[in-house]
C-alpha cells in the first residue's frame, strides 16, 4: 500500500513530521509520499516564499525519516493550482499497489469542493485524521449525496463502500498545537525583532537554519 499526504508546506512543521510519524507507524505501507503543492486552488492567497524554496525545507525536514518517505514534486513544479485528481489519476498509471490518501477531517469534510470528489472517492482509499466524531456522520451522508450508496460500517472506525473495494478509515492521532500560519507570524516577528537565535516553536532546527539561511518569511520577503 502508497500513502500518498498533500499540503502546502509552508513551512513544513513537528505536526506535519508527527502525523507522518504516527500514520506510518499504525499502517504498512511500501512507500509514503508527500505531494506538496504549487497552489490550494481553495485558497485565495498562494504561498510565502517560492516553490522551490518550500520544496528545499521539506527536503530538509523528512531527512531523518528514511527511504521509505519520499516527495512526489510534480503539483509544486507545475505553475498552476494543484487539483487532487489529476495528480492521483497520473499517479496511479505509474504503480500496481493500492494507495491511500491522508488528511486531516476539516479537509475531508470540505472534500465536496474538491474537482471530481465522487470520482476521487472511487480511485482510492483514505485515512482521516479524526478530531471531531461529526467527520463519520458528514462522510456518509457525504457519500450518499455523491450517489455512492452502497456503504457499511466494518467497525466503528472504518467505512466501506462500492462492494468493499474502498475504505475510509478514521485515526484518532492527538495533533500537536502547530501550525504553518502560526510559525509564519512568529517567523516574521523574529525578523522584525532580530530575535533569531532560536527557532520558534514547532519546527526543526535543520529547517530553522534553512531559513535564517535564505532569509525566508522576514518582512517583506517577496515569492
Amino acid at each position: 500500500m502508497i500513502g500518498l499526504f498533500g499540503g502546502t508546506f509552508d513551512p513544513p512543521h513537528l505536526g506535519h513530521i508527527h502525523l507522518i510519524k504516527t500514520i506510518c507507524s499504525q499502517f504498512t505501507f511500501s512507500s509514503f509520499y508527500l505531494i506538496p503543492n504549487y497552489q490550494n486552488p481553495l485558497k485565495q492567497r498562494g504561498p510565502q516564499i517560492s516553490p522551490d524554496q518550500r520544496l528545499e525545507l521539506l527536503q530538509t525536514a523528512i531527512t531523518d525519516l528514511g527511504d521509505q518517505v519520499r516527495i512526489l514534486d510534480w503539483e509544486i513544479k507545475n505553475p498552476e493550482p494543484s487539483f487532487t485528481i489529476d495528480t492521483l489519476q497520473r499517479f496511479l498509471k505509474t504503480v500496481s499497489e493500492p494507495t491511500v490518501f491522508i488528511l486531516g477531517d476539516e479537509c475531508f469534510s470540505q472534500l465536496r469542493r474538491w474537482k471530481s470528489p465522487r470520482e476521487l472517492l472511487l480511485l482510492t482509499n483514505w485515512i482521516v485524521v479524526k478530531r471531531n466524531e461529526e467527520i463519520m456522520q458528514i462522510s456518509s451522508q457525504m457519500l450518499h449525496d455523491l450517489n455512492i450508496k452502497d456503504t457499511r460500517w466494518i467497525h466503528s472506525n472504518h467505512l466501506a463502500y462500492s462492494q468493499d473495494r474502498n475504505w475510509i478509515r478514521f485515526c484518532d492521532i492527538e495533533a500537536l498545537p502547530y501550525s504553518s500560519t502560526q510559525i509564519r507570524n512568529s517567523l516574521a516577528e523574529a525578523w522584525k525583532k532580530n530575535t533569531l537565535d532560536n527557532p520558534p516553536q514547532g519546527i526543526q532546527r535543520s529547517v530553522w537554519l534553512l531559513i535564517k539561511e535564505k532569509r525566508l518569511y522576514s518582512v517583506g520577503e517577496s515569492k
